[in-house]
């Protein structure tokens, strides 16, 4: 059996690359690298064909991203296709170079059994998995769904807003050819009309590879209350900043990563300096860090929310594997299991959160720590890259 994983991945150095320019390592290239690791330990050895996911021209100063190709330890090899970046135009020419590779290789195997890994529900990523199924008509594909197209993006223009209706078509006619699905979240099942049996829930991965230093602890005089990723307004930032307002001086609240909520928090905080800003963090490792030295996480996505049905935070792991309590909104992304570690929160109500806030804070640094404990434990046991590769295994092997 072959195998070939069409994704977001890069070369060490392309990233690096990337960062000078003020390209951002996403979350979902740390999943889509992840769990490749973990099909690694199983043995599984893909070769790779990926795309990155930068901005668009002139917020990328590049017009054109050049192909960069790389060969893993395994011997496989792997590629990100170049494609113009023009706004728009760069759907279309990803499409374009990722079919031709995945052309190439579907000749190169036209012989042989293969599988077909597709991280993400996007249309020219589907399509490259299509274009293999075209020539080698025993091609498996397994399509991976961290999130629903329908809510990547729900700050649209007019224009982006037809382009995803079109790129829901284009999906609804590739997903003819996918035999099995891998969803982060039970409920895509139902809005996506699975059939049973076709599907299963793997709400992603932790790679332990690199970890926050442990000699990094929360400090005595401050309750830091932490929260990162994607600083929407629809993810409950407002409802955070008003009862952080009520709390007590000695509490500070800690921000990392961009989005829509950014100009409240810097107006919140010109107000109140216990507010700390700190855009994005240069590198991964200092994000850990930081969360590692908090006194605790803390995820307010609205429950009430629709797309909060089908999504699983990825951010979640690298709370909880902190070390430190976190706080997290029930959202029913989130399966039941994960709430024996982690410290519910039923509502964005002010009062509420501020006292679910308080009562975290209240907490002895030891009882702190064996909460914690117990849900980093869980983490790097349980949902450890190695084991989340073990059930996506099983599950297409049955």
């Amino acid at each position: 059996m072959n195998y070939l994983w069409i994704g977001v991945g890069n070369s060490k150095e392309a990233r690096e690359e990337i960062a000078k320019k003020g390209g951002k390592l996403l979350s979902a290239e740390i999943s889509n690298d992840a769990l490749l690791s973990g099909l690694e330990a199983n043995g599984i050895f893909c070769d790779t064909i990926n795309s990155s996911r930068l901005p668009a021209y002139p917020e990328y100063p590049d017009k054109i991203i050049v192909p960069n190709a790389w060969t893993y330890k395994s011997g496989k090899t792997g590629i990100s296709v170049g494609y113009k970046n023009k706004k728009y135009i760069n759907l279309l020419s990803k499409k374009k170079s990722l079919v031709k590779e995945a052309k190439k290789w579907a000749r190169e195997n036209k012989d042989e059994d293969v599988t077909v890994f597709v991280y993400q529900m996007t249309a020219y990523f589907m399509a490259a998995a299509s274009a293999v199924k075209k020539i080698n008509k025993n091609a498996k594909i397994v399509l991976i769904v961290p999130d629903l197209p329908q809510y990547m993006d729900m700050n649209m223009s007019t224009i982006k807003k037809v382009l995803k209706k079109i790129d829901w078509l284009s999906i609804k006619r590739h997903m003819k050819k996918v035999d099995k699905y891998i969803l982060y979240s039970k409920h895509m099942a139902e809005f996506l009309s699975l059939e049973d049996g076709t599907w299963t829930v793997m709400e992603g991965s932790y790679d332990a590879s690199l970890m926050a230093d442990e000699n990094i602890e929360p400090k005595n005089d401050i309750v830091s209350v932490m929260y990162s990723g994607v600083l929407d307004l629809r993810y409950g930032i407002k409802e955070l900043l008003d009862a952080f307002a009520e709390l007590p001086d000695n509490y500070e609240l800690w921000l990392t990563g961009n989005g829509n909520a950014v100009p409240l928090i810097e107006e919140r905080a010109k107000d109140d300096n216990r507010i700390k800003y700190f855009g994005y963090l240069p590198t991964r490792l200092d994000l850990l860090n930081k969360q590692r030295e908090a006194t605790m996480l803390i995820s307010t996505r609205d429950p009430s929310e629709e797309a909060s049905a089908y999504c699983f935070p990825s951010k979640i792991f690298e709370y909880m594997v902190s070390g430190n309590p976190v706080l997290s909104t029930k959202i029913k992304g989130i399966p039941d299991e994960y709430f024996d570690y982690l410290i519910p929160l039923d509502t964005l109500e002010k009062d509420y959160l501020k006292s679910k806030i308080l009562e975290v804070g209240e907490l002895s640094m030891e009882e702190r720590i064996v909460y914690g404990a117990k849900a980093k434990d869980f983490i790097l046991k349980k949902k450890n890259c190695n084991e989340q590769a073990k059930k996506i295994i099983g599950f297409i092997n049955r």
